[in-house]
């Protein structure tokens, strides 16, 4: 649907009551109500504001879900020349080098060693964040799934999620048909995700082709190893996972079984809020990012918990990169007891693009 079809709607239904943008730091930064905004008409520079998150929907006593008009914009918006998108062409997956491909390459980050055979019936499928930024827990989940699923390899290839949040429509349609012609040729039948972002992603990609799709966290035993945890854990739910809940369920599901206490923050599950990394706003728009991290960490801290537990690899990182009193870990990183360091890893990207080398890389 395009801009003004959805636009549409919801000049026809919004009634302004406030709720959205009492929640949504862009739409309380705007000062319209999504009526209003519409007819005003959106600007490329918000769409591309947008954390594309749904908490705006999440709250709309009609459901009304002003992220598919900006959603809508981006892709008006690149079509039209209207916003300069190639200045963030680094972030392009289906473009290389980008730079998570150039932060494997400076940090050794490699998986040349676990080959997916010819005729693979079943794959882990990491997602980008976790197979950059979390070699050691990648490997750490791939060994249990070999174990207990007959996982034959990782795919280490990218959803085109990233493409279509920053208004690519036409690269977007172009990798995931890449992405069928890889599966293909493996003949693979089943994906086990650990990203949220991915698994919503792929689902209505893979299922219609006979292709099964499990999360992790139904598809293994991964409590086993996690011994008594004594401390109260809060969960942060990734956007992605909102108004279905299968992450939000089967983690909270496993903590539950392994005896761990858990202490729910003011907004979860459905009502959950962005970590800062939706929509790419980490890039685009990182003074919004930040207001985000900071707003969800001190959620955590009002709540009493020890620790703050993600599900979302790009949350963990966020989230670990900020000072703070209250340890933050993967639920994978949790409960496969894999202790991985991810405080450090915007200082590690920073510094691959500093001096002679890292002008080259960018460069590149």
């Amino acid at each position: 649907m395009s801009v003004d079809d959805w636009g549409n709607l919801i000049a026809k239904q919004c009634v302004g009551c406030g709720k959205c943008t009492s929640e949504c730091n862009l739409l309380g930064e705007i000062g319209l109500s999504p009526a209003e905004l519409v007819a005003r008409g959106v600007t490329g520079e918000e769409a591309f504001s947008c954390a594309l998150c749904g908490a705006c929907e999440s709250v709309c006593p009609l459901g009304l879900s002003p992220k598919n008009v900006f959603q809508a914009k981006r892709i008006a918006a690149v079509e039209n020349s209207e916003y300069d998108i190639a200045q963030y062409q680094y972030l392009f997956p289906d473009r290389e080098p980008n730079m998570m491909s150039c932060y494997r390459e400076v940090y050794g980050i490699k998986y040349d060693d676990i080959v997916i055979p010819d005729n693979a019936s079943t794959v882990f499928f990491p997602g980008c964040a976790m197979l950059t930024y979390a070699p050691a827990l990648t490997r750490k989940v791939y060994a249990v799934l070999k174990e207990s699923c007959d996982c034959e390899g990782i795919l280490t290839e990218c959803c085109a999620k990233p493409l279509k949040q920053m208004g690519l429509e036409t690269n977007y349609i172009e990798m995931r048909a890449k992405l069928v012609d890889s599966i293909e040729k493996h003949k693979i039948s089943k994906f086990i995700m650990a990203c949220p972002g991915c698994y919503y992603e792929l689902a209505e990609l893979l299922k219609p082709r006979g292709i099964s799709v499990q999360t992790i966290y139904e598809a293994s035993e991964i409590t086993g190893q996690l011994g008594p945890y004594v401390g109260v854990c809060t969960i942060h739910d990734a956007c992605p996972d909102r108004f279905t809940g299968i992450f939000a369920y089967q983690v909270r599901n496993n903590l539950d079984q392994c005896g761990v206490s858990f202490i729910e923050m003011n907004h979860h599950q459905q009502n959950t809020i962005c970590c800062g990394s939706g929509g790419q706003i980490g890039c685009l728009r990182p003074d919004l990012a930040e207001k985000q991290v900071k707003l969800r960490l001190e959620e955590a801290a009002e709540a009493g918990a020890d620790i703050l537990i993600s599900y979302c690899m790009s949350c963990v990182i966020h989230f670990a990169s900020e000072k703070t009193n209250i340890p933050v870990k993967h639920a994978l990183n949790f409960l496969l007891r894999c202790d991985e360091d991810y405080g450090v890893t915007k200082e590690k990207i920073a510094k691959m693009f500093a001096g002679s080398e890292g002008t080259a890389i960018w460069n590149r």
